[in-house]
């Protein structure tokens, strides 16, 4: 038995050496090298090519690399038959939370503005404001452990989902109006939705004019969440002030596109949350052998809801 590495365009060679570290005798098997046989009954995947996973009829079940696992919901790339499941650890949390409070403080503790005073030979000081309020859109595992960190820092934190339901320590809204309610309240509101055909476009036209005169948007969930044209109408209406976003339809972003130079808009590589070998591995081996009890994979996903 073995597991089935198929991830176009992604260096495994990392994962690979973790893999035979924490599990030597376990059989790997890397796409496209690899042509279908019995003995292959799982299969971690990144964005992988339609009919290859139908193509390898003894896999049990397959698991996304990483907390996305929009790219595997069509039937025609996993099968409906197949459980899905999805890497997404406490470290990947946690990074994502640095990142963001990094983001976050810099620009609410204005930061950038110290370079410029040094250039000027400039000695002012100020004091930065009254803690901002984040606005999380979507709360389950990496908003929730994003929360925790915010909070920490005395930073407010509300937050926003289908459900209506987060962390105790959370104040929740739901539903269109709910959504809107928050984007008047929030400093900063950051989107970290899985990608469903209900929350596909939802940062639009409608929701940048909600949102605060002065508030920031981040975007760290997927590119198809943001109606692009939409937010470059409302950044020249000032409404949001400045567009944080690591997320793009298309990626790697195009080289004339429009927010590369646009000057409310800050660019990232989708780089704020990467998934680090040692935890993929850990984390893979612990839901290869669930499935090999007969147990669905870790962090298994509702085809129906999308995540």
């Amino acid at each position: 038995m073995g597991i089935l590495l198929l991830a176009p365009d992604r260096d495994l060679r990392g994962l690979v050496q973790q893999l035979h570290r924490q599990a030597p005798d376990l059989a790997l098997y890397l796409w496209p090298q690899t042509q279908p046989h019995p003995d292959i009954d799982f299969a971690l995947c990144w964005n992988p090519p339609a009919g290859v996973i139908e193509q390898f009829s003894s896999l049990k079940a397959v698991t996304s690399l990483g907390a996305g696992v929009d790219a595997l919901l069509d039937p025609a790339v996993v099968p409906s038959h197949l459980p899905i499941g999805r890497i997404s650890g406490p470290e990947l949390a946690l990074d994502m939370a640095r990142w963001l409070i990094a983001q976050i403080t810099s620009h609410w503790l204005q930061l950038d503005q110290f370079r410029q005073q040094q250039i000027d030979k400039d000695c002012r000081t100020w004091a930065p404001t009254e803690a901002p309020l984040i606005g999380l859109l979507g709360i389950a595992t990496i908003g929730a452990s994003c929360a925790r960190q915010f909070q920490s820092l005395g930073l407010r934190v509300e937050g926003w989902n289908r459900s209506g339901h987060g962390p105790s320590q959370v104040p929740m809204h739901l539903g269109a109006q709910g959504l809107h309610d928050l984007a008047a309240r929030a400093d900063y509101l950051i989107c970290l939705l899985p990608l469903t055909n209900s929350t596909r476009g939802i940062l639009d036209r409608s929701l940048f004019k909600a949102m605060r005169p002065g508030s920031v948007l981040i975007n760290v969930g997927r590119g198809q969440h943001l109606v692009e044209a939409d937010l470059l109408t409302a950044l020249d209406a000032g409404q949001p002030a400045l567009a944080i976003l690591d997320v793009f339809q298309q990626e790697p972003l195009p080289t004339g596109h429009p927010f590369w130079s646009h000057p409310r808009v800050r660019v990232s590589p989708h780089c704020a949350a990467i998934s680090q070998d040692e935890e993929v591995a850990r984390l893979l081996l612990d839901s290869y052998r669930r499935v090999q009890a007969g147990e669905l994979p870790l962090g298994a996903i509702d085809r129906q809801a999308g995540y």
